[in-house]
């Protein structure tokens, strides 16, 4: 789709239609999650078919029908991020949704200095890895993005920094969220109204990681998410 999207195409056209239309069969068999509802939104702004409006309506509504989420932080932030992107498709009363439950998660969990936990129900718990991190950074810099409000991306900033100095599994979501910080830091106006972490040159750290995935990918989906994050991170540029 992004590659159409820039370029054309019209050799695209036929796969993109048909992995569009699965995706809508899986919207109607109920079987449409986070991930799927990212890939809906970006199709929704390249056509005009209302089925694509109303499956992101439908899928978005069953996430947030869940709600008040009890299970992983994982899960609970892949599900507000997803919502919160679908905003720019359906609006209506979803982004007030997704924002008191980004703000209801956040005050269970974060306790400044301290890592995220895994669980909601038990945030005294094992601590969280690189993926609760980064899921909750990718949610709070979305929340950014539809708001404009300052402390959802300054505390992005601030939960990725444990991430960065303990290292761990590092993938295509820990690159784009570094990419998406680049881009922050890019915007002199942004830099003089948040606070920052100075000196970090996250769009560096992101290409070294993609790098290093890179040379070891085994599959088509892994080469697919390696390529959506370097194309975002050159966007940044």
């Amino acid at each position: 789709m992004r590659r159409y999207a820039a370029a054309g195409g019209e050799e695209l056209r036929p796969a993109l239609e048909r992995g569009l239309t699965q995706t809508l069969d899986r919207v109607a068999a109920g079987e449409c999650g986070p991930a799927w509802i990212h890939v809906l939104c970006e199709a929704a702004a390249i056509t005009d078919d209302e089925r694509v409006v109303e499956a992101v309506a439908d899928a978005s509504r069953a996430l947030s029908g869940a709600w008040p989420c009890r299970g992983t932080l994982l899960e609970a932030m892949r599900s507000v991020d997803a919502c919160l992107a679908a905003v720019s498709v359906v609006g209506g009363d979803l982004l007030n949704a997704s924002i008191d439950e980004l703000e209801r998660i956040v005050g269970l969990v974060y306790r400044p200095g301290e890592r995220l936990p895994r669980f909601l129900r038990n945030p005294d718990s094992d601590d969280g890895g690189v993926e609760e991190h980064v899921a909750a950074a990718t949610a709070l810099l979305t929340a950014h993005d539809v708001t404009a409000r300052l402390p959802y991306s300054m505390l992005a900033e601030e939960l990725i920094q444990p991430v960065r100095a303990t290292g761990g599994p590092e993938g295509p979501p820990y690159a784009r969220v570094l990419g998406r910080l680049a881009r922050l830091h890019d915007d002199d106006e942004y830099v003089r109204a948040a606070v920052v972490v100075r000196s970090s040159d996250y769009r560096a750290q992101a290409h070294a990681i993609l790098e290093g995935l890179a040379s070891t990918v085994e599959d088509l989906e892994a080469a697919a998410l390696i390529g959506i994050a370097t194309d975002e991170i050159a966007r940044t540029s």
